[in-house]
């Protein structure tokens, strides 16, 4: 059973957070440079602080759809003084005009970073032609990722486009000639700790070749695109944790298969005495010499005479 999880949170899976860290640290250098750094579905802005830390730029717009969560988001990133929050629906047009002047307000470069935002819109293209509109006349630079649903074959409930790499080269078509692009594959590891204390060490990430299915598909267009940081992320499991989460997970799938369980078997249950009910009033009927109900002759029997 998939677990769709679309707000990172201190209690995600330590796995499925990394992997939104990562996207972060992808634009580590050219946030550092930026004057303005603007997050299109901030969500509670945990990935961007883990890989971000308190290195923020001088202006910060965060952006979603819900208030609170914009709210919690600028806690997290210990910007609340800093941090401008929009709160807006980015297939609206007044929305994406209220957004365009929070991040283009003042002088000095900006970043936008746009991660897992496109699937959820019903419409994404004028968000599309806004990102592009700025990355082409140099006011800002733009990195952008879609998820590889296509490649699961499973349809998430939260998503309303299903993207995978043909969906993506045609993303690509909207974005101009002037953009470079990345491939986030999963990885699976291990790490040895010499000595009695902990150490952080250079990961040895071995890729192989390029026919790894990727689990996302990004873009980075703009002044500063051939300035990211690719590379990867790994952390150690807190087995502690992990079993806790993987416990709780499977207590409520256990759950919700004993509800549906009792479910079916009330449901059974119910056709079984609804028989039973039309056998004993049919064998009344017959004793009494009246048409069985449900026939033809009980519903025109039935019927008012003259």
């Amino acid at each position: 059973m998939p677990d769709w999880e679309e707000r990172i949170t201190g209690e995600t899976e330590p796995a499925l957070r990394v992997e939104h860290e990562l996207r972060y640290r992808l634009a580590k250098p050219i946030v550092a440079h930026a004057k303005t750094w603007c997050d299109l579905g901030c969500g509670n802005g945990v990935a961007a602080a883990d890989a971000l830390g308190g290195a923020l730029p001088e202006r910060v717009v965060l952006v979603d759809v819900d208030e609170a969560v914009v709210a919690t988001a600028r806690d997290t990133l210990r910007a609340a003084q800093d941090a401008q929050g929009v709160v807006a629906d980015l297939t609206d047009a007044g929305d994406l005009e209220r957004v365009r002047a929070a991040l283009t307000e003042g002088g000095g470069e900006r970043v936008i970073t746009c991660f897992e935002v496109v699937e959820h819109l019903e419409t994404f293209v004028p968000l599309v032609q806004m990102l592009v509109e700025l990355a082409s006349a140099g006011e800002a630079t733009v990195v952008l990722s879609v998820p590889n649903d296509a490649f699961w074959a499973i349809e998430n409930p939260h998503h309303h486009t299903m993207w995978g790499e043909g969906a993506f080269e045609e993303l690509r078509g909207l974005l101009g000639d002037d953009h470079v692009i990345a491939r986030q594959v999963s990885l699976r590891g291990s790490a040895i700790a010499l000595g009695d204390r902990g150490a952080d060490y250079e990961a040895g990430v071995r890729l192989g070749d390029d026919d790894r299915v990727p689990t996302h598909l990004l873009a980075a267009l703009g002044p500063r695109r051939n300035e990211l940081a690719g590379g990867a992320a790994v952390v150690a499991v807190d087995l502690d944790e992990q079993r806790r989460w993987e416990r709780q997970r499977e207590s409520n799938l256990a759950f919700l298969e004993a509800e549906v369980a009792s479910m079916r078997e009330f449901n059974e249950l119910a056709i079984r005495e609804r028989e039973d009910w039309r056998r004993y009033i049919h064998e009344l009927e017959d004793r009494l010499g009246l048409p069985r109900s449900g026939t033809p002759e009980a519903t025109r029997d039935a019927l008012p005479s003259g």
